[in-house]
């Protein structure tokens, strides 16, 4: 097996037990910091899918650009990090009012 086929393969099954672990608590919880946490997860696993969708030629990459910037690509990395963030500005503004 090709290892990026197999990166991508790995990716897909830790993903998908990610995002379905994350459906679970996010039914079991009303906290907002870890509604933002879920979410990240959840985006990161939609990353997986679009990187996988790439790697088969079902997508083409680069169609929507902005300055050269790839800007779906750009999505997929760096929302659910911003997601990240503000589940631990709300945490860490939580711990602070206590």
């Amino acid at each position: 097996m090709d290892q990026q086929l197999f990166n991508l393969l790995a990716d897909n099954i830790i993903a998908g037990v990610a995002a379905f672990l994350a459906i679970v608590v996010w039914v079991k919880t009303r906290d907002s910091s870890w509604v933002f946490i879920v979410l990240a997860v959840l985006g990161i696993y939609a990353a997986v899918i679009y990187k996988t969708l790439l790697f088969f030629g079902i997508i083409l990459s680069g169609i929507y650009l902005f300055n050269g910037i790839d800007i779906m690509q750009a999505a997929f990395d760096y929302v659910p990090q911003l997601f990240l963030v503000v589940a631990l500005l709300i945490k860490a503004v939580k711990n602070m009012k206590r």
